[in-house]
């Protein structure tokens, strides 16, 4: 049994990977504004408060913290998605290389965003950095991280593609419309979406905790699809059509520059790390990993 802390633990994919460790043995603690449990570690990174005693001796760490990025993007939003990653992230760095003890690895968080828009090319993890407002943020979110790779900590990026749950994110968002009879592929539909399931972005976290593998990793399927084709794909699954586009400037009018970086983005990954490291995938089939979803959920 490890002990290991999880900051953003009440989101999405923290509450699925907590599960996850308990299932297994870990004794896991959250990080956050408000504790859940009683022996969770309450933080107030907007005052740099963090009390370091309270992480001496975990054997590791996966730092998930960081404002949602759905929604517009208004002036406000941008500031609250920058500065939760990185004042999080340096926080929690700075903290760890305070202890006796520091954790033998630290897994944190970062996304595809990183790349930007690249039309057809085909991307790895030593691939350039692209540009835009997501791209500008994940450089500063890994830049920080970069301070918990000391001779004591490995450190892994979690590069968060499109992870596909019923349960939230962008395929819960695509469900209503598309069981309407009213979904349809977004904007020209070419672009490409790198996905992964719930499940098996969870079982990658825990090869990164659990393997050797350092520095960024895509968390991604490696089968990437383009937006047209995905959208298709879950219409088939749930016995409907999608055959009604949404324009890109009705997008970009509702939704503004998250339209233009999140939704209309195309960005084709190959997840070479986590193939290279022996990760084997559940679900690297979209029919069939969608089947999986849909039957888990009723």
């Amino acid at each position: 049994m490890r002990k290991i802390a999880v900051s953003g633990a009440s989101g999405l994919i923290g509450t699925a990977l907590v599960s996850a460790l308990r299932d297994r043995g870990d004794h896991v603690v959250g990080i956050g504004r408000v504790a859940r449990a009683p022996d969770d570690v309450v933080w107030d990174p907007a005052r740099s408060m963090l009390d370091g005693r309270s992480l001496e001796g975990f054997d590791a760490v996966v730092h998930l913290a960081g404002e949602p990025i759905d929604g517009r993007w208004t002036r406000a939003k941008k500031a609250r998605i920058l500065e939760s990653r990185v004042t999080t992230t340096r926080l929690l760095a700075t903290t760890l290389s305070r202890l006796q003890s520091p954790p033998t690895v630290v897994v944190s968080a970062s996304a595809i965003g990183i790349y930007g828009h690249r039309g057809d090319e085909y991307l790895s993890e030593d691939s350039e950095p692209g540009q835009g407002f997501l791209a500008d943020v994940c450089l500063q979110w890994e830049s920080a991280a970069a301070a918990f790779a000391t001779p004591l900590t490995r450190l892994a990026v979690a590069r968060t593609g499109v992870v596909l749950t019923p349960l939230g994110g962008a395929l819960k968002k695509l469900l209503l419309p598309i069981r309407l009879g009213l979904g349809g592929p977004m904007g020209g539909g070419k672009q490409w979406w790198s996905w992964i399931t719930l499940d098996d972005h969870i079982r990658a976290i825990l090869h990164l905790l659990d393997t050797e593998v350092e520095g960024p990793v895509n968390l991604v399927s490696p089968n990437p699809l383009q937006n047209r084709d995905l959208t298709q794909e879950v219409a088939r699954a749930l016995g409907r059509s999608a055959f009604i586009p949404v324009p890109a400037f009705v997008l970009r009018l509702a939704l503004g520059e998250m339209a233009e970086d999140l939704l209309l983005a195309s960005c084709r990954l190959r997840p070479q790390r986590l193939e290279d490291s022996g990760f084997r995938f559940g679900d690297p089939d979209i029919a069939v990993a969608l089947a999986n979803l849909f039957n888990r959920s009723g």
